[in-house]
């Protein structure tokens, strides 16, 4: 649905689409059930019950690759390009996709057993003990759109792995050139049709305990495992995407010309005629080992609670995790860095190639240094490579609403460390930077802060009818100075990690370090392809609103050592600014008769109007961007421009965080109930 792009030349303004369908249908519909029994018997409490989910999702994502709507492409100079288009007459080429790929339409079950004992062994202690066992079945694709890879077979030929599919029904969508490369169906391997093997391993036992030491003084702890629940968009990305809507480009040639508008002339358009482009030979896909496991999180916690009077309670407490068989991603075609030229020639292993003009290509040499030489770049694999812990520290003081008057503060000190890359959705996770050592990128993950501080709370004026003060007061004066109602969120944290990094314009095949692939990402947050530069000097340099000093990066290596140079930033190696922020409101109730209230209100969001300055994505690491080109003598890639980022960490916006938005905002509420 949509228009399709009309693009006209370098001089003028496109007529663009976004590439994608407007219609985008998002659909999410769970029905659940469960119950639980409940035997009491001496001092023992048991539960035991089991729930079951069945979750169903339609997204059209995937139906909004490849620009489906269609591009027309008039090139030239000047105002040629336009002037063509103005006169009705053919582009230059035209592009769409072979076929279009139906919205995914997914659905999995999730199943649920447990057990529990509430195990009063003292009056002043008690003890429970419980084990869950989950089962979390892989989405099955209601159409069997799905495509994985089989990586470990070897055809007659030598060729290394093959596609899976669910049904043979699939194969009228998927690109042509996988059913070439070779594919088979799942149940020739004994996989399901979800292409993915469920996990029946995920069993969860939990302990806790509460020890009254006083009557005022409560110590408390636990320990349990816990198996994350699926996110169909989890197997939307590597499995239900890539492999459909292939992108087709048809030209003009002496047996087949483009068509031009339609105006005296019927039954054309800009998409009739020509002749297709030949389709490149290389292929890239993602898939999913067949028996991934679910990620494992331990959490453990102790808590001590103490009464203090005045209607409150304090609370210091320890939380631990401990994370294991996270899941990432790691491009199988990746070769590891060298100072060997790789895709740096036309394709003949001689004659070297122009990055710009996009004539790289690999020799047959190259692909022999490929683990897979049949496939390009961008294999990405997804597996349980990753782990991580935190330690968090946490004290709280909370007031129960007593006299008008409650509150809760509290502060929190987090380390959190992980190599799993950093992203902000439920995908399977982004590529490790290091891909051959996949533990070097542990450290402190993205976007958590060490400290924060939350206080919040609602106090009620002491005057007015009824009140402490003024109880006899005139209900005219009630009316105006009586009854109020005021309340208060502040938070304040520190800065979050951030990774400075290069953009590259014009990599994949040729790379920095000769590895072969473009998906290396700096981040590990989808960025694109992005190198982590040398620390040449003192980041932590402040100039005016420049956080970091842009000339203590110089650019990456670029042969052998471009992972192991031990100059190389590490992950989230810059630490942002903290920040804070307060929102604050206040109402009134007024009472008529009996059965009719009158509410007048209203909230102040950021009411300092203090720029919240704590960027939440990556942007502002971005060093610059640069283009790279071969020698002639000795076709190792070399640096052929770089353009610095003038913003590289400059704070120029404010971001909405915790429940308090970027700017001040006032709403005022009315409200009558009755």
């Amino acid at each position: 649905f949509g228009h399709p792009a009309v693009n006209l030349g370098s001089t003028f303004q496109a007529f663009t689409n976004g590439g994608r369908n407007t219609c985008r249908p998002l659909d999410q519909n769970l029905i659940t059930f469960g119950d639980t029994v409940t035997w009491v018997t001496g001092k023992h409490a048991i539960k035991a019950g089991a729930d079951w989910v069945r979750n169903a999702a339609v997204d059209g994502f995937t139906s909004g690759r490849g620009n489906p709507r269609g591009v027309m492409n008039y090139t030239g100079a000047g105002t040629a390009p336009l002037s063509r288009f103005l006169m009705g007459m053919p582009a230059n080429t035209v592009s769409f996709v072979n076929q279009f790929r139906p919205p995914m339409d997914v659905h999995n079950w999730e199943q649920g057993y447990f057990v529990q004992d509430d195990f009063k062994v003292h009056p002043k202690l008690t003890l429970n003990l419980g084990i869950r066992y989950e089962i979390v079945s892989p989405f099955t694709e209601n159409n069997d759109l799905l495509v994985n890879f089989d990586p470990d077979f070897v055809g007659s030929d030598g060729r290394k792995g093959r596609f899976v599919v669910p049904s043979s029904k699939t194969l009228q969508f998927v690109d042509p050139r996988f059913i070439a490369y070779g594919i088979t169906t799942a149940d020739t391997l004994g996989v399901p049709k979800t292409l993915v093997r469920t996990d029946y391993g995920s069993v969860a036992p939990r302990i806790g305990l509460a020890w009254r030491i006083t009557e005022k003084t409560v110590l408390r702890g636990g320990y349990g495992l816990f198996y994350p629940t699926a996110a169909a968009q989890g197997i939307r990305d590597p499995l239900a995407t890539n492999s459909f809507q292939v992108g087709l480009t048809k030209r003009t040639t002496t047996d087949s010309a483009l068509q031009g508008w339609p105006g005296t002339a019927h039954g054309i358009s800009p998409m009739s005629g020509g002749a297709l482009n030949a389709l490149s030979s290389t292929i890239s896909a993602n898939w999913v080992p067949f028996n991934l496991k679910q990620p494992r999180i331990h959490q453990y916690n102790i808590t001590l609670e103490r009464e203090i009077g005045w209607q409150t309670g304090v609370r210091v407490s320890y939380l631990g995790t401990t994370m294991q068989r996270l899941i990432s991603g790691s491009d199988a075609n990746l070769i590891e860095p060298s100072d060997t030229p790789f895709a740096t020639t036309t394709g003949d292993g001689v004659t070297p190639c122009t990055p710009d003009d996009g004539d790289c290509d690999y020799s047959d040499a190259d692909r022999r240094r490929l683990p897979f030489p049949g496939l390009g770049t961008y294999q990405t694999s997804f597996g349980n490579f990753g782990h991580g812990r935190s330690h968090a520290f946490q004290t709280e003081v909370n007031r129960r609403f007593s006299q008008g008057f409650t509150f809760n503060a509290s502060y929190t000190y987090l380390d959190q460390k992980s190599t799993a890359p950093d992203t902000g959705n439920s995908s399977l996770g982004g590529t490790a930077y290091n891909q051959f050592d996949r533990s070097a990128d542990y450290g402190m993950d993205a976007f958590t802060s060490k400290h924060r501080f939350i206080t919040y709370g609602v106090f009620e004026s002491p005057v007015g009818r009824g009140k402490k003060f003024g109880s006899d007061m005139h209900k005219g004066l009630d009316a105006i100075v009586g009854g109020w109602q005021l309340s208060w969120q502040l938070f304040a944290k520190s800065g979050t990690g951030f990774t400075p990094f290069w953009i590259c314009d014009n990599c994949d095949p040729i790379m920095p370090g000769n590895v072969g692939s473009g998906s290396l990402d700096a981040t590990g947050g989808f960025y694109g392809t992005t190198l982590r530069p040398i620390v040449s000097g003192n980041p932590n340099v402040k100039s005016g609103d420049r956080l970091w000093d842009p000339s203590a990066f110089s650019l990456m290596p670029l042969g052998a050592d471009l992972f192991s140079n031990p100059n190389v930033a590490v992950r989230n190696l810059l630490s942002g600014p903290g920040t804070y922020g307060l929102n604050m409101g206040i109402k009134k109730v007024f009472a008529i008769g009996e059965q009719l209230r009158f509410e007048l209100g209203a909230d102040a969001n950021n009411v300092l109007n203090h720029p919240l300055k704590s960027p939440d994505n990556y942007d502002i690491g971005a060093l610059g961007n640069f283009t790279l080109m071969v020698n002639p003598t000795t076709l190792k890639p070399e640096i052929q421009s770089v353009e610095r980022n003038p913003d590289f960490g400059r704070l120029l916006s404010s971001y909405d965080q915790d429940g308090v938005d970027s700017r001040r905002t006032f709403r005022i509420r009315l409200r009558l109930t009755f």
